[in-house]
């Protein structure tokens, strides 16, 4: 019995401590998310490899142009002796040509060779090539990085907000179950009428309705954004940034358009991308063309021969040979390809060319978009706020009025439904101008990890 009751005793002890490890919470600023992002972000994680990458294969090019040495060891057993074919008269024979067995059975070679190539264009230019295709790797990792911060930034100024729509909805939610129980009371005195519960009652439950699906979008934004963080811990996130953090900035920063495309024509990644890209296909050419030059080269070779019917490897006799040239090579024909893919190259850069253009022109409909809908916000914060404190006034009349017996509880509901939305639609103007300067940072290229 005594150990039956210490099992639940340790039972109820596991279950308590489990509770408290999941009632934890872990605080976390935009600036700390932003920073796990950029160590924890799987995709950034794969693009900084596909960087490393790329130095690789530059490295690899550059390699073409150093010295290739290697070395051969062979062996052979003939089972017939190698044949060679003379003059009958150097054979000692009256055949016009005498075939003559030479050489040993056993027959070994090891050699070691040289090429150094000495003037070759086209391996010039493709080192060039890949040192830009370096770059372009390089600012695709800016440009992840600027747009997981847009993701992380977004996610988590979502959060706030719908946290803060759960804050009014449940204090609205705390002053109709107050009107609900006030109706029932006068309902059941005969001093009110049926349908004023009723209505109570429904704004109550749908009420709870909204505030239970704020609470799990919470939950599952909370969950995304772990996830672009990489972050692991099970604890709950607690955002301990503030909505109206840096709004006075946030509003009286504007762009003229000509201007912000200034700003996103220095500082955009995607802008330098495609420069660079028209560069690469402008040095794939050079180095297409190139391939139609003399290649220049060093050549060596050392070698050691030995041959013999008995593996007595004491008597045998090693002679070597050497040599140290240079070689040149001339292409003269080969099917007008190497002319095709210069066509090919050419092509590409004027469809680059075009892309380059076209992006220009997004950027400055998005600056344009952004821009227009930012002043509107800003125009709207201001009359939201306006429209609280009138909201909040008017609450307070119909709160005095029904306290004096003045005014009907469907009035104070009325009023109180209305300051409500007016909340909720500052809460929206505020966090419209939020994200509408999160977005004109991005646009702007000035948003990072």
């Amino acid at each position: 019995m005594k150990t039956n009751i210490l099992n639940i005793v340790a039972i109820l002890l596991l279950i308590s401590s489990l509770n408290v490890v999941h009632a934890q919470k872990r605080t976390l600023t935009l600036s700390e998310a932003l920073e796990l992002a950029k160590q924890g972000n799987k995709a950034l994680q794969v693009q900084v490899l596909e960087e490393i990458n790329a130095k690789e294969m530059t490295r690899e090019i550059k390699g073409s142009l150093m010295p290739s040495i290697s070395g051969n060891v062979g062996y052979s057993y003939y089972f017939d002796r190698q044949a060679i074919f003379l003059p009958g008269s150097f054979a000692g024979t009256d055949k016009p040509v005498q075939d003559i067995a030479v050489g040993g059975k056993n027959a070994y070679n090891a050699y070691i060779s040289l090429y150094q190539p000495i003037i070759s264009p086209s391996i010039r230019h493709q080192t060039k090539a890949a040192a830009i295709n370096e770059k372009i790797e390089n600012e695709k990792t800016n440009d992840l990085k600027s747009r997981v911060a847009f993701q992380v930034s977004t996610r988590y100024l979502g959060i706030l907000m719908m946290n803060r729509q759960l804050g009014l909805l449940d204090q609205s939610l705390q002053r109709n179950i107050k009107a609900l129980q006030d109706s029932r009371s006068l309902l059941a005195q005969g001093r009110g009428l049926k349908s004023d519960t009723l209505r109570s009652f429904i704004a109550v439950e749908n009420l709870k309705s909204s505030v239970s699906y704020l609470k799990n979008n919470v939950e599952v934004s909370g969950i995304e954004l772990k996830s672009l963080i990489g972050l692991e811990d099970p604890a709950e996130l607690e955002l301990t940034d503030n909505l109206e953090l840096d709004i006075e900035a946030s509003k009286s920063v504007f762009y003229q358009i000509e201007e912000a495309f200034q700003v996103a024509e220095a500082n955009r990644k995607d802008l330098n991308i495609q420069k660079l890209s028209i560069d690469l296909q402008q040095r794939k050419i050079k180095a297409t063309q190139a391939m139609l030059l003399p290649q220049l080269s060093l050549v060596g070779q050392y070698q050691v021969q030995a041959q013999a019917d008995n593996m007595n490897f004491g008597h045998y006799t090693l002679p070597r040979t050497s040599f140290l040239g240079v070689q040149l090579s001339v292409p003269i024909f080969n099917g007008n390809r190497t002319k095709t893919q210069i066509s090919q190259a050419k092509i590409k850069a004027e469809q680059e060319d075009i892309l380059l253009n076209n992006l220009k022109d997004e950027v400055k409909t998005e600056l344009a978009t952004i821009i227009s809908k930012w002043k509107e916000a800003d125009a709207q914060m201001d009359i939201q706020e306006t429209t609280v404190q009138s909201a909040e006034l008017n609450h307070r009349m119909m709160d005095d009025r029904f306290r004096n017996g003045l005014g009907s509880r469907l009035e104070l509901t009325d009023s109180e439904l209305a300051l409500t939305q007016a909340k909720i639609n500052y809460l929206n103007a505020l966090y419209n101008l939020r994200m509408l300067h999160v977005e004109l940072q991005q646009a702007l290229g000035l948003l990072s990890l």
